[in-house]
């Protein structure tokens, strides 16, 4: 039996220690692009990072606002790794007020806070807010010797 709850909370610690995300959107033309983003997370679970606005990832995002993420420690040697993956939706915000409640959690923790018309108008970079739609971590059992990879759904918030 799979207690949940351990995922779950074990998947926020990963969220809450792992600096970057890989964010996976698609291309006008229909093909998967991947990027990995420094990232910050707000109670609610909703992911934000800046980017400059003619980044192809960025083009996707307002082309269309679905996308996949996936967190993990890069590091962990093999067989040890756990990671938390996400259907999101992914919104370029584009009011003084969306992005300066974004710069409340991106820039939390340092020294320089920003204004939001830097990340507006003629601005060369943007704020996105990533809000996940489903999340869940894999687990696998041995199988007439294969392991076999399944989906456990976790709830966030």
């Amino acid at each position: 039996m799979t207690d949940i709850d351990a995922l779950t909370n074990k998947s926020k610690k990963v969220i809450d220690t792992i600096e970057y995300i890989d964010l996976a959107t698609i291309t006008e033309d229909g093909k998967p692009w991947n990027s990995p983003l420094w990232f910050v997370r707000d109670d609610k679970y909703n992911l934000y990072f800046y980017s400059p606005k003619y980044t192809q990832h960025s083009e996707n995002i307002r082309n269309n606002g679905n996308g996949f993420v996936v967190i993990y420690d890069s590091r962990a040697p093999e067989g040890t790794g756990f990671g938390v993956y996400m259907t999101v939706e992914v919104k370029e915000l584009n009011t003084v007020s969306e992005v300066d409640e974004a710069l409340k959690w991106v820039y939390k923790k340092k020294k320089k806070k920003r204004t939001p018309q830097e990340f507006l108008g003629n601005s060369p970079r943007r704020i996105y807010k990533v809000t996940p739609k489903e999340a869940w971590v894999n687990d696998a059992e041995l199988k007439n010797g294969f392991y076999l990879d399944y989906r456990i759904p976790i709830k966030l918030t």
